[in-house]
């Protein structure tokens, strides 16, 4: 499977877990999830991607940085529309193209450091980021939302599912 074919599946799965969630259950503080809710980490995921996918004009790429929509926390129905133009977008990189990562490592200054790295890494970064958060996301279905279906294999790493074949 290619990185591309990759970020759809992990996308689709996404999307229809989402789509089988009301906004006021998406947008619910859990306690398995400290209080958080489904939609911050939805948000969080589609966040990382869109950074990615905007710094195609810069070559300048800043997880740090991020706008915080809360839109994308609160309603799904925007959460489905951002998943599908992210996953267009993505079909567009060039992987092979280089960026600079900006991260700050620092708690008490704003210290950043660059590293060079390709679209191929960080759309590979995006979608172990993505399967990390909807590991998270799993449990809290699991434990809230019991009628809603999840994907085989949602929130479990490749590597896990190859492992488990075998």
């Amino acid at each position: 499977m290619s990185l591309k074919s990759a970020s759809t599946d992990i996308l689709m799965q996404l999307a229809e877990v989402v789509g089988q969630l009301a906004d006021p259950d998406y947008a619910r503080p859990l306690a398995v999830l400290s209080g958080n809710t489904i939609g911050k980490h939805v948000r969080h995921i589609l966040e990382f991607y869109e950074l990615l996918v905007d710094s195609a004009q810069t070559g300048q790429l800043n997880y740090d940085r991020r706008q915080r929509d809360l839109q994308l926390e609160v309603n799904t129905n925007e959460a489905l529309r951002r998943i599908s133009i992210i996953d267009r977008a993505i079909h567009r990189l060039d992987l092979e193209q280089t960026l600079t990562l900006d991260t700050d490592l620092s708690i008490s200054s704003d210290e950043t450091i660059q590293i060079p790295s390709t679209f191929a890494r960080e759309l590979l970064y995006n979608i172990e980021h993505a399967i990390h958060h909807m590991a998270l996301v799993q449990v809290a279905i699991q434990n809230s939302f019991p009628t809603v279906e999840l994907p085989p294999y949602f929130g479990i790493a490749y590597s896990t599912v190859q492992h488990q074949a075998h």
